[in-house]
């Protein structure tokens, strides 16, 4: 009996336990829940240190409904945030049913520039749940940064380029003729921005000219911007001269001040001196030497106004003999880009056999604009070598022409289309950010950008000029009033390199919904269903059937075992009877009726 009761013990504890278990699960799942801020506004898109700003916040509590907490028993302090001061009120959202929601307004708070988070402190009094921290953070918060003194760099002048110069003669009496001696002055004209000091100039004559002075280089001196030296220098024709077109090639070589240091530059030029082909001694004979032909450039393209740095072109160009009665025959043309242009897939020399009187050619040479090259114009020489018969006599001439191409930098300036929501609401201010890049080499001006169609605070930003490789986002606040689609254009408008107005435009498009209003009325109470209870019972009632069970089968085995030991000690004590004396047997019997009336 006391293993039966001890077993019966064990089985109510166990009991008790699984029970309490239960109650315990049930009680930790009808507290559970936490506050959880849903949305949270700052009256000003940057918080700087020193500001005051008024932040509102609605909170809502994921394991307390409304009807635990009445109006005004919403305990909200704060503590030690990245604000001080300013005053806190709270406000129910909603007081019937429904999860417990509540706005929390903290206005007058001064931003100490540190940190970016507002902490609150809420407790709910009349429910047994304990306070609770509550943090949230206002991305509009700047922190503030030390400023850091740098030591500015010594001022140092961008260097000045090198003075230009233009080089020209006076006016000539008449032109030189075979064997007569001249005197041609020549100007050197100073059209840089810094003077040209010990400048040396030399000359160096045609082939049927020569110097007759006693040196072919002079000394000049300081030439100022926009000033001219002058020099007479003396020439003499050959006995025979073969072509009109004689020339003197003048280089000058100087130093200069860049504003930085002292450095040395140079420039040339040619000085043209018409000459008689006759000589005025001889006596006049009928053989009269005609003109020399003329090759010259009539025309010359390059596919467009101007030519983009780095772009290939087809510099096309077409050339005249102006002699009315000369063929030209053994004409080689020769094209010379410079530093600026290079010959693409093609060779710079073009032959002709002949070109008749009057006659004119075409060239096309394909080129190439170097990657490096600033907006300006770039020069191309073409060079005539030819030769013509006059008089039975074949003579050698050549000409030089010089043209000049365009050059811009080509437009890379990119903008990012406008990135907006889906969705906004009516009276709700939309920020809209375009990044912008210059990837060109040359910088892009006065960027303006204006948005169309809809109210905003700031409907024309002017952002001026943009240097090559800088980049920068133009941001827009607008708000649209009613809903529906909202449709407005943001337009850019910027100068490129050569100065054309260019424009973009980016149409958006969003959805405007009406804001919900919070209605305050009365509402019909909802009666909510009964709650299941959560404590299993039909866990527990297995069990203790179970248990039953186990105790009735231990308890049968008892009572058999007894009855069995019971009829063994009764069939033994009738053996003894069996074998005991007549005396003996009735006395047995005897004890044995009574023992039957006693049971």
């Amino acid at each position: 009996m006391k293993k039966l009761f001890r077993k019966c013990l064990v089985l109510t504890m166990v009991l008790s336990m699984l029970f309490s278990l239960s109650a315990a699960g049930y009680a930790s799942e009808e507290s559970s829940g936490s506050p959880v801020v849903i949305s949270y506004t700052v009256d000003d898109a940057n918080v700087n240190k020193g500001d005051i700003v008024n932040i509102s916040a609605r909170i809502k509590h994921t394991g307390i409904t409304a009807s635990d907490v009445s109006a005004g028993f919403l305990d909200v302090t704060r503590v030690v945030d990245s604000f001080e001061g300013g005053r806190i009120d709270v406000a129910l959202v909603n007081s019937v049913s429904g999860q417990l929601e509540f706005d929390v307004s903290v206005s007058g708070a001064k931003y100490k520039g540190t940190g970016n988070s507002l902490k609150l402190m809420v407790g709910y009094v009349g429910t047994s749940a304990p306070y609770e921290n509550l943090e949230i953070n206002i991305v509009e918060c700047k922190e503030y940064e030390e400023p850091v003194y740098e030591e500015p760099e010594p001022y140092v002048p961008d260097p000045v380029a090198a003075p230009m110069m233009i080089i020209s003669r006076g006016e000539l009496p008449a032109n030189i003729s075979a064997g007569e001696e001249m005197t041609v002055t020549v100007n050197v004209q100073n059209i840089g921005s810094t003077s040209m000091t010990s400048p040396v100039i030399s000359f160096t004559p045609s082939d049927y000219l020569m110097m007759t002075g006693t040196a072919s280089m002079y000394q000049l001196k300081t030439i100022a911007p926009g000033k001219t030296e002058s020099i007479d220098v003396k020439i003499r024709a050959l006995d025979e001269i073969s072509s009109q077109v004689q020339y003197i090639d003048a280089e000058v070589k100087f130093q200069y001040f860049n504003r930085v240091t002292t450095a040395e530059g140079s420039g040339s030029g040619r000085v043209i001196i018409p000459a008689n082909v006759k000589k005025e001694k001889e006596p006049e004979t009928t053989d009269v030497e005609s003109p020399v032909p003329n090759l010259i450039v009539g025309q010359f393209s390059y596919g467009g106004s101007s030519v983009a740095a780095g772009n290939n072109f087809t510099l096309g160009f077409r050339f005249t003999n102006t002699s009315e009665n000369l063929d030209v025959e053994n004409v080689v043309v020769t094209v010379d880009g410079g530093t600026s242009f290079t010959i693409n897939g093609a060779a710079n020399t073009i032959y002709f056999d002949e070109i008749e009187a009057g006659g004119e050619k075409r060239v096309s040479v394909p080129m190439k604009a170097l990657q490096t090259l600033a907006n300006g114009a770039e020069p191309v020489m073409i060079n005539f070598k030819y030769e013509y018969v006059d008089n039975r006599k074949r003579i050698s001439a050549s000409s030089d022409v010089k043209i000049t191409v365009p050059v811009y930098q080509p437009d890379r300036f990119e903008i990012t289309s406008p990135t907006v929501p889906v969705m906004v609401y009516a009276g709700e201010e939309l920020n809209i950010m375009m990044n912008y890049v210059n990837k060109g080499k040359s910088p892009v001006n006065n960027l303006e950008a204006r948005v169309e169609g809809i109210d905003t605070i700031t409907p024309v930003q002017n952002l001026g000029n943009i240097e090559a490789g800088r980049s920068g986002t133009m941001a827009f606040a607008v708000t649209p009033s009613e809903p529906g689609e909202a449709e407005f254009t943001i337009k850019v408008v910027y100068e490129d390199a050569n100065g054309q107005e260019k424009e973009m435009l980016f149409p958006v498009s969003i959805t405007v919904e009406q804001m919900e209003i919070y209605d305050p009325g009365f509402d019909e109470p909802i009666i909510e269903p009964e709650q299941e209870s959560t404590v299993p019972w039909k866990l527990i009632g297995g069990v203790a059937v179970v248990l039953a069970a186990i105790s009735a089968i231990i308890i049968r085995k008892k009572r058999k075992a007894a009855k069995s030991k019971k009829e063994a000690q009764m069939w033994e004590s009738w053996d003894e009877e069996d074998e005991a004396s007549p005396e003996e047997q009735a006395s047995s019997e005897t004890s044995l009726e009574k023992r039957k009336e006693g049971q």
